[in-house]
């Protein structure tokens, strides 16, 4: 008998995953890996990189899913993962400045017409033109991902209240771009 997995919370999935499910883990890939790639490209990882990272990071979660504790956040904990491979790949490639490509949503696939398409792209780099690596993932995590202000600290490491204050004034700040 086959399980279907897509009704599963995280936590069950996670606990099947720890007694050698490998089709439960697969799940909570199909859920979260999108998360970590744009996670990976809103510091400026090459989307190329972002994929090859994505693919080490899910493989070490899973190598190392007995390490993770449930009282803390599945997505959080992945997203670290992911933050300390890319770290590694730099000290590997000898590169240590990431600030490097834009934020790249053309290259997500999407079923709108090409127009709306121009138009939204259009719209997505005004949004995203000037902004720093970690205030652009940190609108991508709020906004696009709906992830709560305690998910989003744990994964920039800070505390929830200082998520909540720059994310504020990243709104604010953008309205009055917008505004102009």
């Amino acid at each position: 008998m086959t399980l279907n997995y897509e009704n599963f919370e995280s936590n069950d999935l996670i606990e099947l995953a720890r007694k050698g499910h490998k089709q439960a883990f697969s799940m909570l890939v199909k859920r979260h890996y999108g998360t970590v790639m744009y996670y990976l490209m809103g510091f400026g990882v090459k989307r190329s990189d972002a994929e090859d990272i994505t693919q080490d990071a899910f493989i070490n979660a899973f190598r190392k899913i007995d390490q993770f504790k449930t009282s803390g956040s599945f997505v959080g904990w992945l997203l670290r993962i992911a933050r300390n491979q890319h770290i590694d790949k730099l000290r590997k490639e000898k590169k240590f400045d990431t600030s490097g490509s834009e934020f790249d949503l053309l290259n997500l696939p999407d079923d709108r017409t090409p127009e709306a398409q121009v138009v939204s792209d259009a719209m997505l780099d005004d949004l995203y033109a000037g902004l720093k690596p970690q205030e652009k993932v940190l609108l991508d995590l709020r906004i696009f991902q709906q992830m709560p202000f305690s998910e989003i600290a744990e994964h920039l490491g800070s505390s929830e209240g200082n998520a909540r204050l720059v994310f504020h004034r990243l709104i604010v700040r953008l309205r009055q771009k917008f505004r102009s």
